[in-house]
């Protein structure tokens, strides 16, 4: 893997810790990755993360609820093989309203398929 594609996975990893990090927004920025998402009772959606990744770049979604994460798991892969694994966890009691949502986004970088996959443990909040 090129050193571009290494910091696309960083970035996605980042992406993907962060995915339900942060309050949603109504007003979704051009660039950024993209995830769709599905939880139980709440559906499926799509948030888009905006360009950088940092530590608490949050993600945002028409529609799609605030969540507060407790735990995010995953798997980066590149053309199908697996570079990257993670579990970041809150350090935190998980309330008992907690759900599971499960999140999956790809994209292209230099002719790679670069795919990042995994759950999030969440407790939604009202808007």
């Amino acid at each position: 893997m090129t050193k571009r594609s290494s910091i696309a996975v960083a970035g996605g990893v980042a992406a993907a810790a962060m995915l339900l990090a942060a309050p949603m927004a109504t007003a979704a920025p051009k660039k950024g990755n993209q995830f769709s998402v599905t939880c139980p009772g709440l559906g499926s959606f799509d948030v888009v993360t905006p360009p950088g990744n940092g530590t608490f770049t949050p993600a945002f979604g028409p529609g799609s609820p605030v969540s507060i994460p407790y735990r995010v798991t995953g798997t980066v892969t590149v053309n199908g093989q697996v570079v990257e694994q993670f579990d970041d966890v809150k350090p935190a009691p998980v309330p008992s309203s907690a759900i599971t949502c499960a999140f999956e986004a790809s994209f292209e970088d230099q002719g790679a398929v670069v795919t990042i996959e995994g759950t999030a443990v969440v407790v939604p909040r009202p808007r």
